[in-house]
């Protein structure tokens, strides 16, 4: 480790542009849609969900105020902390996808409009995702060409177009992608699907530049539909993701899954109270709405460079007291790398390098990780980092 007074060379275009800073976690509600919605069968509903005990809570039918001819479920669901607004993926009367705003006290829905004029993407049943680095709305959905290969869109939240971003990557193998949720802690894509029509799900991680989705691995369930159709949520506070699994056309569970490994294990009893596995979402007006505080008060800013690199990266930030930090490196599934500070820090600026080695001594593959900073076991700043072979 070292630590050295932060360099005076750098340019204000260089902070800019390496500059990231954290939103704000709070704590968030799990809702969750889906179709054979009681008390009112037959519907597709919105449901607050109880991450502990798996039960959860009905908040009404997901209809217009005058046409309940819509159909909402999988893991069509998203929420955008900027703007305060909640997204559904699904298809009205006329059996085209199309994007809606979901009002969360009562249930009702605005179309925002279809993905596309002819209908080129068949995301009824697609998953949805917000990414609040991108400030980007994502969704995967069957493309039908061949039968059951997917693809990975960009949606406009204002007037619901889609923008094919590319396939699965997998040259037409007939993976099948439905499921689709964000990380709030890297930005990382994360899908529910299966691949060569093997019904076993599996966890993805989907490539946000070119759609190329990569298995991460099976769920580990002996069930019905296991959770090939199932959306996706991470909890901000806890970075725990959540799936559901059903074992009949009526009755889900809760399951929580390892973005590491893909495993799933039960995380509350069965629910009868929705169906057709189910999208999900946390949501919260102050979630990640605004940047992270430190306990005390203060906000951090961590830089980084060279971007990319090759060898060392620099890692830079201010402290404005006196603190107990930690500065780690993680990959993209939360697993520490490298600790490059833990100790009393002083007021003032800071810089360490990390030398791109893991834990076993070695260089890590290129590719994206990041750095987050953390006081109190708080974090309060993180920055990308993109490393070159």
């Amino acid at each position: 480790m070292y630590r050295f007074p932060l360099r005076h060379q750098i340019t204000w275009c260089a902070v800019l542009a390496l500059l990231v800073i954290i939103p704000n976690v709070h704590a968030a509600t799990l809702y969750a849609v889906g179709g054979n919605a009681g008390p009112i069968g037959g519907q597709s509903g919105l449901y607050t969900v109880d991450q502990t005990a798996g039960n959860m809570t009905w908040v009404g039918s997901l209809g217009t105020p005058f046409n309940y001819d819509n159909t909402i479920y999988n893991g069509g669901i998203a929420y955008d902390p900027y703007t305060d607004r909640t997204y559904a993926l699904g298809c009205d009367s006329s059996v085209t996808s199309a994007l809606f705003l979901v009002n969360r006290t009562t249930a009702q829905i605005t179309r925002i409009g279809y993905l596309g004029g002819s209908n080129p993407y068949s995301f009824c049943s697609g998953g949805l995702a917000f990414d609040i680095f991108t400030r980007k709305l994502y969704a995967v959905g069957d493309v039908g060409t061949p039968v059951q290969s997917s693809a990975l869109v960009e949606i406009d939240p204002l007037t619901g177009a889609a923008t094919i971003i590319g396939g699965n990557g997998t040259a037409f193998s007939g993976t099948g992608l439905s499921g689709l949720g964000c990380d709030p802690a890297t930005g990382t894509l994360y899908a529910n699907g299966y691949t060569n029509f093997d019904q076993h799900s599996a966890l993805f991680v989907v490539d946000k530049a070119t759609g190329f989705a990569t298995k991460v691995g099976y769920h580990g369930l002996s069930l019905g539909r296991q959770m090939n159709y199932s959306g996706l949520a991470i909890d901000p506070t806890t970075n725990v993701m959540y799936g559901f699994g059903s074992t009949t056309a009526s009755v889900n569970s809760l399951y929580q899954v390892d973005k590491a490994t893909g495993v799933a294990t039960l995380a509350g009893p069965q629910s009868p109270s929705i169906g057709v596995d189910g999208g999900l979402v946390f949501i919260g007006p102050d979630v990640l709405a605004v940047p992270t505080a430190s306990p005390s008060g203060s906000t951090i800013a961590v830089r980084a460079w060279p971007s990319p690199a090759r060898g060392q990266v620099s890692i830079a930030f201010t402290l404005p007291h006196a603190t107990d930090a930690t500065l780690a490196v993680y990959d993209l599934a939360g697993r520490r790398l490298a600790t490059l500070v833990d100790s009393r820090l002083a007021v003032g600026a800071h810089e360490t390098r990390w030398d791109g080695r893991g834990v076993t001594g070695r260089r890590v593959p290129g590719g994206v990780y990041f750095a987050a900073l953390r006081e109190g076991g708080k974090v309060i700043g993180r920055v990308s980092l993109l490393i070159e072979n």
